[in-house]
């Protein structure tokens, strides 16, 4: 069943004829499926369960008496999906031709089309003669190379200084993240990386460019109830986030995975129109 698409799958714990974990880790090992939401439902509340199940691949945890909560998942992941959804180009520039191949079928699932080049000549040539949604640059090419200066020479040599710049790199060290933020990049990710790690993290900037791009969010009335715009989850995140507590913190407290929690917070965002953590408490506390 899995051949087709799904927005996101649900597990039961007990299985007539199998392992639930086993299945789920076997999800997490195709990539056609491994950034697919797993929620895995049980009637047993034993701690030490549940981290197996995130362990083996699950997203989130849920007990069989709270459907409440498995229904905010749905709806979350639902509309999420929805949104999650892009046209247009990506600009790759990456001389490995397995993980190009990874990238370009996790931009293909949100709706994107890549153009692959494998050096910062061909990229920058390719990058004057059209129109990219998102460049995804390597920092370490074959050869002397490095992606970097493509990301400077975008920057200082073109108009568009909105152009959304992803940068990559399989080393992760300060000295390097530095270079690559502060020669223009919006973001730094470290390979190899998870699907779902690197899908939020292209979401993210594609929807902070449309933003960028879009009429400005009307600031909330005085006397509105700024509880009221979130759902239930959303709510429970937002007091925590008023409350200073990290993105980590949140999510070992809620029993939720840290990337769940994160794609909470950017709703929490969007519906308040909030730009940050220190402008929700603003708004939160008038």
């Amino acid at each position: 069943m899995l051949d087709d698409d799904y927005a996101l799958m649900i597990v039961a714990n007990e299985l007539a004829d199998g392992d639930s974990l086993q299945l789920i880790e076997a999800v997490r090992l195709s990539i056609e499926t491994a950034m697919l939401p797993v929620a895995f439902v049980t009637g047993n509340e034993d701690r030490a369960l549940a981290n197996v199940a995130m362990r083996a691949g699950a997203t989130e945890v849920f007990l069989r008496r709270d459907p409440g909560a498995l229904g905010d998942f749905i709806a979350a992941y639902v509309a999420a999906r929805e949104q999650a959804h892009f046209s247009g180009q990506v600009l790759l520039l990456e001389d490995s031709e397995s993980h190009a191949s990874y990238v370009v079928h996790l931009c293909r699932a949100l709706g994107l089309e890549v153009d692959v080049c494998t050096s910062v000549k061909a990229g920058l040539a390719r990058y004057r003669r059209g129109k990219y949604q998102l460049l995804i640059v390597d920092v370490v090419l074959e050869g002397i190379q490095s992606g970097i200066s493509m990301v400077r020479d975008v920057r200082e040599r073109h108009l568009d200084g909105r152009q959304p710049i992803l940068v990559m790199s399989g080393y992760d060290d300060l000295p390097r993240r530095l270079l690559a933020l502060k020669s223009g990049a919006d973001d730094f990710i470290n390979k190899p990386f998870s699907p779902e790690e690197f899908i939020w993290r292209l979401t993210k900037l594609l929807r902070t460019h449309a933003l960028s791009h879009a009429e400005p969010v009307s600031p909330m009335t005085e006397g509105q109830d700024f509880m009221s715009l979130l759902s239930q989850r959303e709510r429970e995140i937002a007091k925590r986030i008023v409350a200073a507590k990290t993105d980590k913190e949140i999510a070992r407290e809620m029993g939720i995975s840290f990337w769940t929690v994160r794609s909470h917070i950017e709703q929490i965002f969007i519906k308040t129109g909030a730009h940050n953590r220190r402008d929700l408490i603003v708004r939160y506390r008038g």
